[in-house]
């Protein structure tokens, strides 16, 4: 399996060498930080913005060294290796350039589409996630169109304190879930993710002291789209789907609501289900463990139904549906809850 562990590696040097991916994270986070306050590359409270003091940004880059590094010493060796590092690499300095100079929508939206070129060239979509074969081109045009949907989704819903690399933690989990419930190859990526996440949610959670910016969520949105689309099973597919589908509700619910508004759709807003939640008086904190415990908890219900029942495809879309449900309802009654308050 492709972006899979050494085969020659010991389980001891695979636990020492995520350990190392954690600290390195955590070392980096704290170095750039210190580069960052310095240097007065700082993220300035807009009147969208849930923080309301100055935090240095971009701190991302030390995640995605410590899960480039990571992949590169304890990965197997293949061109399928190659094109997840050439990938993750492009997203982080993509994101780094937006971070330190904001770039144009347009230019940014391509500049995703050739990072997310590589992966899509190693990994055309698969036919787990899928009930029938694709020709090879539109397989690759079907990745790439993956790879960039999870860049924004993870782009868009990076607002709060530890939400974005608490959800990534998530898929992570319920991927190394489905791992140990048999339904898939112990997953070095999701380790690697995983540990890289920790690494930097101290720094994030409960109270920002640094943001991980583009450079973070662009890395974590194509490392978690490279974890799907690795799947081998409709099983693996279905229990990580599950997983991230608070994200992509959130992100397409509330674009389908401004577009059915009217409202221009590449303007600045507040209206994601995560950010109405902290508005509506909930802290970071808990909103940003809500959508995590929400999402493991998806994911790791659809597993263990999968390896009870072997009914993980059904399974993953009934939890699908109740998170749309769920979200719709939450919507709602935020809505009411801010009209209440005059908060709009």
């Amino acid at each position: 399996m492709s972006g899979g562990w050494e085969a020659s590696l010991p389980w001891a040097v695979r636990f020492a060498g995520l350990a190392g991916v954690l600290l390195l994270a955590a070392a980096g986070t704290a170095l750039w930080r210190r580069w960052a306050l310095r240097r007065g590359i700082l993220d300035l409270p807009v009147a969208r913005s849930s923080h309301a003091e100055p935090v240095p940004r971009g701190a991302g880059v030390a995640m995605a060294s410590a899960m480039l590094l990571g992949l590169a010493l304890l990965g197997e060796d293949s061109d399928r290796r190659a094109g997840l590092l050439a990938s993750i690499a492009l997203a982080a300095m993509l994101g780094l350039m937006d971070d330190l100079r904001p770039l144009p929508v347009a230019r940014k939206l391509a500049g995703q589409g050739l990072a997310a070129l590589p992966l899509a060239l190693a990994f055309p979509l698969p036919a787990a996630l899928l009930p029938f074969d694709l020709p090879p081109g539109l397989a690759v045009l079907g990745s790439l169109g993956l790879g960039v949907l999870f860049m924004n989704v993870w782009n868009f819903m990076d607002g709060i304190n530890g939400i974005a690399a608490g959800a990534a933690s998530a898929v992570a989990l319920a991927g190394l879930g489905a791992a140990a419930l048999g339904l898939a190859a112990p997953g070095l990526l999701a380790g690697v993710l995983l540990a890289a996440c920790l690494g930097f949610l101290p720094f994030n959670a409960p109270r920002a002291r640094v943001f991980m910016g583009d450079c973070g969520s662009h890395a974590l949105g194509i490392a978690l789209a490279a974890l799907l689309l690795q799947s081998r099973t409709p099983a693996e597919a279905g229990v990580l789907l599950a997983a991230a589908a608070p994200f992509l509700v959130d992100v397409l619910g509330t674009l389908v609501q401004r577009a059915r508004d009217r409202e221009p759709l590449g303007t600045a807003h507040r209206r994601h289900l995560y950010q109405r939640l902290v508005r509506s008086g909930y802290s970071h904190a808990s909103v940003a463990a809500a959508y995590a415990a929400w999402m493991a908890g998806n994911g790791l219900v659809v597993a263990m139904i999968e390896a009870g029942t072997g009914q993980g495809i059904a399974a993953a879309v009934g939890v699908g549906l109740l998170t749309l449900l769920a979200w719709v309802w939450l919507s709602s009654w935020t809505g009411r809850r801010l009209a209440g308050q005059g908060g709009g």
